[in-house]
């Protein structure tokens, strides 16, 4: 189960079941990169780790309702609450899908 809520107004709540097989929110990296020398060797750059890189793919199934309700929290807030089987996250919603009662919502973590 995932809830989605609002940070400034608890009205809107939407609760959808997610598609385990098609929801990404245990994914989660390190900062690292690794550049080429010019003497052939490599330099690798691992400044840690942080929630903030991490991107949550949700997939579900949804009524129209909870579309609607989806649609008009991202069109109108910035930052939305998601609580998960992965934790607790407040993220910045980058995009939504939502067509033939399929919902795929891609979320960064913003805090």
């Amino acid at each position: 189960m995932i809830s989605i809520t609002t940070q400034i107004s608890s009205s809107y709540v939407v609760v959808l079941q997610e598609d385990p097989d098609g929801s990404k929110l245990d994914r989660f990296s390190r900062r690292v990169s690794r550049r080429a020398t010019l003497d052939g060797d490599a330099v690798v750059n691992d400044s840690g780790y942080s929630d903030m890189d991490r991107t949550l793919i949700v997939e579900a199934e949804i009524t129209e309702a909870q579309k609607a309700t989806l649609e008009y929290m991202i069109k109108t807030y910035s930052r939305l609450n998601i609580s998960s089987r992965a934790g607790f996250f407040v993220c910045a919603p980058e995009n939504i899908e939502a067509d033939n009662g399929q919902l795929k919502l891609t979320l960064l973590v913003a805090e």
